[in-house]
């Protein structure tokens, strides 16, 4: 997955979109309804790209953006009489951007390349299946008690590379948190990182259980 593209940008504040999850968006600006009717008369493909906070314009003013994004497919539109869209876009894979190219377009576009992921080691001392497994078993005995019940929810055609960004992103994600997860290379580090989520939010009910009434939201500890 090294073959350059050139796809449009839609950079965003605080939103990081990861491959195989979903991201219900609104589309209300100008150059940006331009660019989703552009895309949905191609392959419907948008490369979703996170804000640098505080960071330095380019010559052109453009605002600084980090380099790896995420393609997101329109899998589902809703055009509104006013012009404006509601879409749900679904990751496709991961980019680094090698350059933006000159546009007579009102949106930025980037020549991007692709990027891959290294599969989970299929150890003897732990299989990937019983890692995956035993990951969502873990998840869904915590789901309800963190108020996540929708992490336990998950579609069943996941990659092993999807499964752990939807059990993330349902959890609850920062754009800091995710981004660091979109530019991990190898499953190995998101699933410990997964599973070092899961144990430290079990620890924390764990101290706080003594103190918190029985008919308590432990949303609100």
């Amino acid at each position: 997955m090294s073959r350059r593209r050139r796809i449009p940008l839609f950079p965003l504040p605080g939103v990081v979109l990861l491959p195989e999850t979903t991201l219900p968006l609104h589309v209300f600006e100008p150059r940006y309804r331009e660019m989703l009717k552009d895309a949905l008369e191609g392959e419907g493909v948008l490369g979703i790209q996170l804000l640098v906070p505080g960071g330095v314009p380019d010559p052109a003013g453009r605002p600084e953006i980090f380099p790896v994004g995420c393609a997101g497919k329109v899998v589902e539109h809703e055009p509104l009489p006013d012009g404006r869209s509601n879409i749900l876009l679904r990751g496709l894979f991961r980019y680094r951007i090698e350059g933006e190219v000159s546009s007579d377009k009102p949106y930025r576009v980037a020549e991007v390349t692709p990027l891959s992921v290294e599969p989970l080691p299929d150890r003897p001392s732990a299989p990937a299946a019983g890692r995956r497994l035993r990951l969502v078993a873990d998840v869904g005995q915590l789901a309800d008690a963190v108020g996540r019940p929708q992490a336990k929810e998950l579609p069943d055609d996941l990659s092993e590379e999807g499964l752990v960004n939807e059990i993330l992103t349902r959890l609850g994600l920062d754009a800091e948190d995710g981004y660091r997860l979109l530019t991990m290379d190898r499953l190995e580090d998101r699933y410990a990182w997964a599973e070092e989520l899961v144990v430290s939010m079990r620890r924390r009910l764990d101290l706080l259980a003594p103190f918190r009434p029985g008919d308590a939201d432990p949303r609100w500890n």
